[in-house]
C-alpha cells in the first residue's frame, strides 16, 4: 500500500512537504507567522507567493518585521484552512542572485521546512454509512477527470470513500481533487469544493481509500449535510437498539 495522509502528526518527507505547501498556496490557506514578546504569543498574516521545489524555497510577501531579520534567522509559520492547521519553522534566506536586495525586496524567501506538524481542528461527529446506506460520491479532479466511489463515513467537515480501482502512484497527490458531489438517498445532491487529505492504494485488492476535507461549502449545503447526518445517526441508533 502507498499512503499519503494529512492528519494529526508530523510530515517529514520532502515530497509531501512540497505537496502540502503547494496545496496551501493554490487553495489560499490563511498563512501567518507567529511571534512571542514578553511571553505573549501573536500572529501576523502574510501573503503566500510561491513554492519552488527545485530551489528548496518558498516565498512570502513583504513584512516589516521580517525585513529586519538577519539571514538564517528562523520564523514559525502557521497555515489554516477548514478543519486542518499546519505549523512549521523555516530559515530566512538571502534574495536569490543578489544578497544586497534581501533587506529591501518586496518579497521574502525562506528555506523549505524539514518538518510540518498537522492538526485536525474540527472534531465533528462522524457517521459510518457502510451498514446503513449506499451513498455514491463523484470526485472531480483538477485535470477534468472523474472518480466514482461510495461513502464509507461522513461528517460536516469531510468524507471517507472507497473506490473500486487502484489509483496508483501517479494519483498520490494532495492537489488532485477539486470538488465532490454526494448523491444522498433522498434524491438531493450535495456538491462542494474539496481537498484530498489522505489516500491509501491497495494494489492486491484493486481498491483505494480516500479522505477528503470539504472546502468553502455553501450554507444551504451545510444545512443539508447536517440534516442527513442527524437522520443517519438516528437510523444507526434505531438499528443498534433492536
Amino acid at each position: 500500500m502507498n499512503a499519503l495522509n494529512l492528519t494529526d502528526g508530523d510530515i517529514t518527507l520532502r515530497k509531501e512537504i512540497v505537496q502540502i505547501l503547494k496545496m496551501a498556496l493554490t487553495q489560499n490557506w490563511a498563512l501567518s507567522y507567529v511571534t512571542t514578546v514578553k511571553n505573549r504569543v501573536s500572529s501576523q498574516p502574510l501573503q503566500f507567493v510561491s513554492v519552488n521545489a527545485q530551489e528548496g524555497t518558498f516565498c512570502v510577501g513583504f513584512d516589516p518585521v521580517i525585513s529586519q531579520m538577519d539571514t538564517s534567522d528562523s520564523l514559525m509559520f502557521r497555515a489554516q484552512n477548514g478543519g486542518v492547521s499546519i505549523i512549521y519553522q523555516s530559515r530566512l534566506l538571502e534574495f536569490p542572485g543578489d544578497p544586497s536586495l534581501t533587506k529591501i525586496s518586496s518579497l521574502h524567501h525562506f528555506e523549505l521546512p524539514y518538518k510540518i506538524a498537522c492538526t485536525q481542528l474540527r472534531k465533528t461527529i462522524r457517521v459510518n454509512l457502510e451498514s446503513v446506506a449506499k451513498v455514491p460520491v463523484t470526485l472531480y479532479l483538477v485535470n477534468g477527470a472523474l472518480i466514482e466511489g461510495v461513502v464509507m463515513d461522513i461528517s460536516t467537515s469531510g468524507v471517507k470513500l472507497i473506490v473500486s480501482q487502484d489509483l496508483g502512484q501517479e494519483s498520490n497527490d494532495l492537489q488532485i481533487v477539486d470538488a465532490c458531489k454526494i448523491s444522498l438517498p433522498n434524491g438531493q445532491a450535495l456538491q462542494t469544493a474539496a481537498q484530498l487529505i489522505g489516500m491509501i492504494n491497495d494494489e492486491e485488492s484493486n481498491i483505494s481509500f480516500l479522505r477528503c476535507e470539504f472546502v468553502q461549502m455553501r450554507s444551504q449545503d451545510e444545512e443539508m449535510l447536517d440534516g442527513f447526518i442527524n437522520d443517519m445517526l438516528r437510523e444507526v441508533e434505531s438499528s443498534d437498539s433492536r
